[in-house]
Parts: structure tokens; sequence; C-alpha cells
């Protein structure tokens, strides 16, 4: 099939999303379709911006969505001190951050529907199309498809929605008088979709109670590992005695409760390193280091040279975590911490691949987790799940569409 994959984040981008997108773009290459891809234009300035990739060279052809002036200046990395006054960058933070709570407090979609409108601009012909599909987050991105079939008269491609995270019962979303409103425009966008799927099976689960007459249309893809066959150097760090636990993942208070994970360490013999973005400010000790947010290569370096991964769930809501499928090809354990009140499903849901130890979010538990993950570290080998590979990944999500485009051919 010739495919348009559209995102509002740019593959430069550090996110989870992104490397979620990466898997889909390339499983689906690798199943011999063409792939286009339709997103906004890098901005190198920007504060989640990471050139540390080339994977834009496997995509057939790329089209950039200008960006708005004023999203484009509020998601500046700084802004330059002119004239050496401190005014002008305090006023630009104060802006900055008024603004950006506004839209968090007064709009139903994130801030890059503003660059929307710039699609008018591209020259691009929507009818050579089979299938276009739009990935979230953000959740603008499905918006400019519903824009796409608004403006062309002869298209003829099913339209594929992927969601990392739904609308209504999105954990990092703050409930208030939106809420209404948050449903009315998800089930809106929902209803124009040929498919809609979902990053985890709970999830899909969810939303076929909330809106069931979109149900039959519903289905779910776990993402993929991005480092298949992917080999850890040599364990240098049994040579010295010392084993490293690594959590790479942001750990914001509301989302993830890290503190039973940091306590287990204390007065631990092995060593923790805990590196990515918080609202929380642990304290390092002679065991435990603490890193803020790194790039992606830094980040992939970490996790090389660790012995144990650790992924952490989230403590509400039925999202899991990206961070879980893309080291899953990693030759070493990973320990997965199950919590809030899906985890007995989860834990059923990851025994499957038999590739995770799980264990629950205490102290008690998470010590019984790292012994079992420990033993397993100097001679550690595992099959992949199949469902884990980028292909897997790629055909769940375009599977039906591509019959269907077959048959009627």
């Amino acid at each position: 099939m010739r495919i348009l994959f559209v995102t509002m984040f740019p593959l430069e981008t550090n996110t989870s999303a992104t490397m979620q997108n990466k898997g889909v773009i390339e499983g689906l290459i690798r199943l011999g379709h063409v792939v286009d891809l339709l997103t906004c234009r890098p901005n190198p300035q920007s504060i989640s911006y990471d050139d540390a990739t080339d994977f834009n060279k496997t995509i057939n052809e790329i089209y950039h969505l200008d960006l708005d002036n004023k999203y484009s200046m509020f998601m500046t990395k700084k802004i330059s001190n002119t004239n050496d006054s401190i005014l002008k960058p305090f006023l630009y933070k104060i802006i900055r951050s008024t603004v950006k709570c506004f839209v968090e407090n007064f709009f139903i979609f994130d801030a890059q529907k503003s660059n929307i409108k710039n699609l008018k601009r591209l020259s691009i012909d929507f009818s050579i199309y089979d299938c276009i599909i739009s990935s979230s987050d953000p959740k603008s991105s499905h918006l400019i498809v519903d824009k796409i079939k608004k403006s062309s008269k002869n298209y003829r491609f099913k339209w594929i929605q992927y969601w990392g995270d739904p609308m209504f019962h999105d954990v990092t979303r703050k409930k208030d008088w939106r809420d209404s409103l948050v449903k009315y425009g998800e089930n809106r966008l929902l209803k124009k979709a040929d498919r809609i799927v979902y990053a985890s099976p709970t999830t899909l689960e969810q939303q076929k109670k909330t809106f069931t007459m979109h149900s039959s249309k519903m289905d779910y893809a776990s993402q993929a590992t991005l480092h298949y066959g992917t080999k850890s150097k040599e364990r240098h760090n049994e040579t010295n005695g010392e084993v490293v636990i690594g959590y790479y993942g942001a750990y914001f208070s509301s989302i993830r409760d890290i503190i039973p994970l940091y306590n287990s360490f204390l007065d631990s013999k092995y060593k923790l390193e805990i590196c990515g973005n918080t609202d929380l400010k642990l304290i390092g000790t002679s065991n435990i280091s603490i890193y803020n947010h790194k790039n992606y290569e830094e980040i992939k370096r970490f996790e090389e040279n660790a012995d144990i991964l650790v992924c952490l769930c989230n403590k509400n809501g039925t999202q899991i975590p990206g961070k879980i499928y893309y080291c899953a090809g990693y030759n070493k354990p990973i320990i997965i911490i199950l919590d809030g009140p899906n985890k007995s499903v989860l834990r059923e849901y990851f025994d499957s691949f038999n590739r995770y130890i799980t264990c629950d979010n205490n102290i008690e538990s998470i010590r019984k987790a790292i012994n079992m993950a420990r033993s397993l570290t100097m001679d550690f080998t595992f099959k992949l799940d199949e469902r884990l590979s980028t292909v897997f990944f790629a055909e769940k999500i375009v599977n039906k569409i591509y019959w269907e485009e077959k048959n009627e051919r």
C-alpha cells in the first residue's frame, strides 16, 4: 500500500511518542509498504529537539508543516539576552508559563493545533494514498487528517487512528469543567475513523465501554522494541562486583510513584541510576545516582551499560509506558514494577511475553525482583516474542485495512 503517516511531532523530537512512531514506520517499510511522512518542521531551538538519528532516510517522502510563529516562539529552548539585561528572558519565561497554563486549562487540544492551518501551503496529492495513519500524542495529529478529508474531494484512503493515550481517560489530563467537551471531541474523531488502534489491551477495553458505538472498529497493538538484536556491552560491572540497576524515564509524582524503588536502595549493595524528567527532588547517595533528562544517545548508553533495567507503571489509568517495549530487545533482565488498579491484568499480560520480571510497587517485592534479576545477569538469554517486533506491531495496525484494500481492487 501507499501510506501517509501523520504526526505533529517530528522524528527529531525526543519523546516516547516519537519512539512509538519510529517503530510503526519501520514495521510498515519492512512489510513492503511505501511510507510518506507528514509532520511539523523540526525546530532546532525546541526544548525536545534531538537530532540523534538518521531514521528519516528510510522514508519515501517527507512533507513538513511550517510552524506557527507564536507556537515556535514558545517552544524555544531559550531567548537571547540582549544588552546584558535579564529583563527580556525573565519576561519571556513569565509569558511562556502563562500561555502554557492557559492552554492546559482552557483548551481541549494541545497547542500544536495552531500549526494545522499551514497545511494549505503544502502541495500533496492525497488521492494517491491507500491509507493514512494519524498517530498521537499529540492528539492534534488526528485533526490534520480530519482537515484533509474535508478539503480533499477525490480521496480514497482509509483512515487509521493510532492512539498512544486516549483523550478523555488520559491520566495526564486534568479533570475539570471541560470533561464533557473532551469526551464530545474524542467521540467526533473516533466516528470519522475507519479503524482505531490503541497501545494497550486495558485501554482498548476501557475505550470500548466508554465509546460503545465505535467498539467494532477498535483494536490494540502492543508497541515494539527498537533495540532488537542489540547486544549489551561486556559486563564490566561484574569484574569489580558492582551491579547497576537503571531506571531511565520520566517519573512525575502525579503519574508514577518512584519512592518505593528509591527507598529499596537506601541500604542496598547494588547501585541505582535514575534519569528522567520529574517534579521531585531526589537526593543522590553513595549508591544512588540522580540525573536530569538526557538526549536519546545518552539514554541509550545508560541502558547499554546497566546490568538490569527497571520500568515503572502508572499509578492510575490503563496506559502502558513505552519504555517497557522499547527496551525489550536488550540482552539483560528487565523488571516491571506494577502499580494501580489494573496491575493484576497487566501482570498476566506482561508474563505472557516470557520476557519480564514483574513485581508490586513496594520495597519487599522490588528487592525480591532485583535478587531474581541479579541471579540471571551472568548467563542471561531469551527469545524475543514476535509480538514485540516492529513487523508484528505495524501488521496489527494495518492488517484489516490492507486486506480490505486488496479485495476492493
